[in-house]
C-alpha cells in the first residue's frame, strides 16, 4: 500500500516548519560518483515564509540570465504547501514508499496535504534571484536531476541527499522550473496525466501547458 509512512512529523512554534525523523543514513552514496548525503530541513536561523501568493516566492526572467529587479530576503527559505502541474493540476509528490532513499521517486499525484507534497525552496548563495534548492518535507531530500540521463529528453528526477550539485539547483520564472545541469523544464508525462503516479521527468522546455506548475 503507497501511503506507508517511514518517518514522524510534528510542528514546532509560529513557524509551521514540519521536521522529519528521518532513519540514519550512509555518509556517503554513489550516483554517478560518490555524494554526500544530507537528511536535515532548513538550515539553523532560516526563516520560514509559508507561501499563499505568487507574489511571495521571487521568481527570475523568463529564461536564465535575464535581468530582474528585486532580492530575496535575507535567510530565507519558502515553504509551498502544494506544487502543482498545470496540466492536470495534480501535486508534486515524493513517494513515500521510497523515500528517505537516494533515488527516491518523484511523481505527480492527487493532492491531499500530505508532508511529501510540500516543498521547501532556498535560495542559491551567490546566485541571481530565480535560482534555488527544493527539498522535500517528508525527508528532506533535494529534488534532483538524474546526471546519468540528462540533457537527454525523458532525464529522471528524483529525490537526492543534498549536496550542493548544480544538478539540484533550479530556475523558477513564475510558470516553468529548469535543472541548471542542461537547462530542460520539469515535465509532467503526458502519456500518464492525469493518474495518480504520473511521470515527472526532463524534457527541453516548449511552454506546453504539462511544464507549467503553480505553487499554493
Amino acid at each position: 500500500m503507497r501511503r506507508t509512512r517511514i518517518g514522524l512529523s510534528f510542528t514546532i512554534g509560529v513557524s509551521a516548519l514540519s521536521l522529519a525523523l528521518v532513519p540514519g543514513a550512509a555518509a556517503q552514496a554513489t550516483h554517478g560518483s560518490s555524494r554526500p548525503l544530507t537528511a536535515s530541513g532548513p538550515a539553523a536561523g532560516m526563516r520560514v515564509v509559508e507561501v499563499t501568493s505568487t507574489a511571495q516566492l521571487p521568481s527570475g526572467g523568463s529564461s536564465p540570465g535575464s535581468r530582474v529587479t528585486g532580492s530575496f530576503a535575507p535567510r530565507t527559505t519558502y515553504h509551498t504547501t502544494a506544487f502543482t502541474n498545470n496540466d492536470g493540476n495534480e501535486c508534486l509528490d515524493g513517494d513515500t514508499n521510497t523515500i528517505p532513499n537516494n533515488g527516491a521517486k518523484v511523481q505527480l499525484w492527487g493532492c491531499n496535504g500530505w508532508s511529501n507534497q510540500s516543498w521547501y525552496w532556498t535560495p542559491v548563495p551567490n546566485m541571481p534571484i530565480g535560482y534555488y534548492t527544493i527539498q522535500n518535507g517528508d525527508g528532506w531530500e533535494c529534488l534532483d536531476g538524474d546526471t546519468n540521463t540528462i540533457p537527454n529528453n525523458g532525464a529522471k528526477v528524483q529525490l537526492w541527499g543534498c549536496n550542493g550539485w548544480t544538478n539540484q539547483k533550479w530556475y523558477w520564472n513564475g510558470s516553468t522550473l529548469q535543472n541548471a545541469d542542461g537547462w530542460e523544464c520539469l515535465d509532467g508525462d503526458t502519456n500518464t496525466i492525469p493518474n495518480n503516479g504520473a511521470k515527472v521527468q526532463l524534457w527541453g522546455c516548449n511552454g506546453w501547458t504539462n511544464q507549467k506548475w503553480t505553487y499554493h
